[in-house]
């Protein structure tokens, strides 16, 4: 049987090893340290050994190997444990530190000197082709260092067995001004060696870590140089060297990773973010101003000024955190060398305001005024609070008495006309229970969503508290609910229900209507459309009101009670249930206020108000000219009722 082409080479191999071994010692031991006697087996492309189960590729490509950093050693200078040839088929693993000692030394105590972790060859690549740092084709190369460190880096498997957090950091510097620029061919660009070492990386919480709070600025400052001068001499810096872990370093303002240009809206410190975003999230933090002595509220007090108020709105024009304290070089006010110091502050706000007096400095300027303050800024909240609920409490009285004899007066020259009995009893309670507990549940749900409005604040000083607010609107909701359910229950159970259903339903003749309606008020027909019970706004408010309340009802309810929800709802469910409650709440609310009061409250034809929602009565020449249909069944004397008119 003739062998196989694999068996073929093995037994050149083979034979052409045997005849090694009969050319004697000597021989032998000239040829063992040449690569090319190796390379006569492992030049082979389908020669492989099996390792765990898997077959492992042996075959050396002879090239490569002359060009790479190890082309000039023989195979025994790594592979000590081979005396003869053929060699046994486990070797022992190559000990790298022998001719890279300093490597092995920078090892120690590294976050990589750890069970399974990264091999030499992990980062550096085949060392059978490994390139000079130097040579652009390297895997430590200075343009493709951060892809091999995110081998492991961008991907969660990796590190799933070791301390380190899972994230996608190779991605993140990916976004970065530093990869941008290493894109661009700048050399300078830092990548993951520059700022974490290259073998002696140290955990963060070693003092001698590049990466570690105290050394972050030094790092950074290997590139920037005068910004880490800057940091170091400011009060920052000068925390930071104290000791004080609260104290901002590079990272903590510019990001770690994911560092973008200042004019790149996505930078924590970019125009926008600055002043909310960094240097609000320890400046407005309860716990280190009262750790450090810093005054309380300078963030609020900011956002609540022109400046703040601008910048939210978009200004791109006003001042922001920098503008006043500089970026890198933060001093004391204290200090004559600072920029918002006595000695200094009008030549800084004159670079906006041009003309500026001494008069700046005679009132704090992130002072925040309460009724606690003790300075006579405070007299004025103190005195215009109660000056505000005094003379609007007043208007509201004096008109409520206008509108209160308009109504009666209304409700006198109703009676005297004939009227028709359009709501009962019951239907008139209802909807006032229902109006009551739409009203209720507007002012309390809006108030929980906008606790700093100035209505919210002057309902806080008629002692309506959070306990007291949840108390109200849970019992409104309740209120809405039982009383929707009673109306439903009535709608399908009762004769009189059922006829109030049948009228409501929409039908083509509606969208008729509307263009009719509007065609007629804009001068272009002659008389409106005559409309039956219920007109298309009606129904529009009806069907409106019935979507309305199972929406809020289901989703108030999952908010209410998030507890017994989760048994049944993911997170995002009830995520969604909290986004939808406080838009259809804005939805209903407009649409009452809009639609609903124009007809009843703001109509020519209505003012000052409808009174059939309190009555349940409509004179019947309203009766005709609103609801011409109805009336035309109506079983009464038409011309005794047109003599009264």
């Amino acid at each position: 049987m003739k062998p196989s082409p694999k068996n073929q080479q093995r037994i050149i191999c083979l034979s052409y090893l045997g005849a090694l071994i009969l050319l004697g010692n000597a021989a032998y031991a000239q040829d063992v340290t040449q690569a090319q006697t190796c390379l006569e087996c492992h030049k082979e492309k389908d020669l492989t050994h099996e390792v765990n189960g898997k077959q492992i590729s042996l075959f050396i490509d002879g090239e490569p190997y002359k060009k790479s950093v190890h082309g000039e050693l023989s195979c025994v200078d790594c592979h000590e444990d081979i005396k003869e040839v053929p060699h046994g088929e486990t070797l022992a693993k190559v000990d790298c530190s022998k001719c890279h000692e300093e490597v092995q030394t920078g090892l120690k105590g590294s976050v990589h000197e750890i069970k399974n972790g990264p091999r030499c060859l992990d980062c550096h690549g085949d060392p059978h082709k490994m390139l000079p740092k130097s040579d652009r084709g390297s895997f430590v190369n200075h343009f493709r260092v951060a892809a091999t460190c995110g081998q492991c880096h961008s991907d969660v498997a990796p590190l799933r067995d070791f301390t380190v957090p899972p994230s996608k950091k190779e991605m993140l510097y990916k976004e970065s001004v530093h990869a941008t620029e290493l894109a661009n061919g700048n050399e300078k660009a830092p990548t993951c060696t520059q700022c974490h070492g290259a073998h002696d990386i140290l955990p963060l919480s070693n003092q001698k870590s590049r990466t570690n709070f105290l050394n972050v600025p030094k790092t950074c400052g290997q590139c920037h140089t005068s910004e880490r001068d800057q940091y170091l001499e400011s009060v920052h810096g000068k925390s930071a060297e104290s000791g004080h872990k609260d104290a901002p370093v590079c990272t903590d303002c510019h990001g770690e990773h994911a560092i973008f240009r200042v004019s790149d809206q996505r930078s924590p410190v970019s125009f926008f973010n600055v002043a909310g975003n960094t240097c609000g999230r320890c400046h407005a933090s309860i716990v280190i101003n009262e750790k450090y002595g810093i005054p309380s509220g300078r963030v609020d007090n900011y956002f609540n000024s022109y400046h703040g108020l601008a910048l939210q709105h978009g200004s791109p024009r006003v001042a922001n955190c920098a503008s006043c304290h500089g970026q890198h070089l933060i001093l004391p006010s204290a200090d004559p060398r600072s920029t918002v110091s006595p000695q200094r502050l009008v030549e800084t706000c004159g670079k906006c305001h041009s003309g500026i007096t001494a008069n700046v400095l005679s009132g704090p300027i992130h002072s925040e005024v309460t009724l606690r303050s003790k300075t006579i800024v405070a007299w004025v909240p103190r005195i215009y609070i109660p000056l505000i609920v005094i003379i609007v409490g007043g208007m509201v009285l004096h008109n409520l008495v206008i509108l209160w004899a308009m109504l009666k007066k209304k409700f006198a020259g109703d009676k005297q006309q004939p009227q028709y009995q359009r709501f009962t009893r019951f239907e008139i309670i209802a909807h006032i229970i229902l109006t009551v507990a739409f009203i209720a549940l507007v002012v309390t749900g809006f108030t929980l969503k906008n606790p700093n409005s100035w209505w919210v604040t002057l309902l806080s000083y008629l002692y309506l508290t959070e306990e007291i607010r949840g108390i109200i609107h849970r019992t409104a909701g309740v209120a809405l609910i039982a009383v929707s359910i009673v109306f439903s229950v009535y709608m399908v159970v009762t004769r009189r229900g059922r006829s109030e259903t049948l009228a409501f339903l929409p039908r083509p003749r509606d969208l008729r209507h509307v263009i009719d309606q509007l065609a007629y008020y804009m001068g272009k027909r002659p008389t409106p459309p005559e409309f039956d019970r219920y007109d298309y706004t009606e129904k529009m408010e009806f069907w409106a009101l019935v979507w309305g309340v199972i929406i809020m009802a289901v989703t108030g309810l999952i908010l209410w009670f998030p507890i017994q929800a989760f048994h049944y709802l993911p997170k995002w469910a009830i995520d969604i249930a909290e986004l939808i409650h406080y838009y259809e709440a804005v939805l209903a609310t407009l649409a009452i206020a809009i639609w609903h009061f124009f007809f009843v409250i703001f109509h020519p034809e209505e003012y000052p108000m409808s009174t059939t929602w309190l009555t349940g009565k409509m004179p019947y020449r309203h009766l005709k000219h609103r609801h011409p249909l109805e009336y035309e069944r109506l079983d009464i004397d038409k011309s005794e009722e047109e003599t009264k008119e």
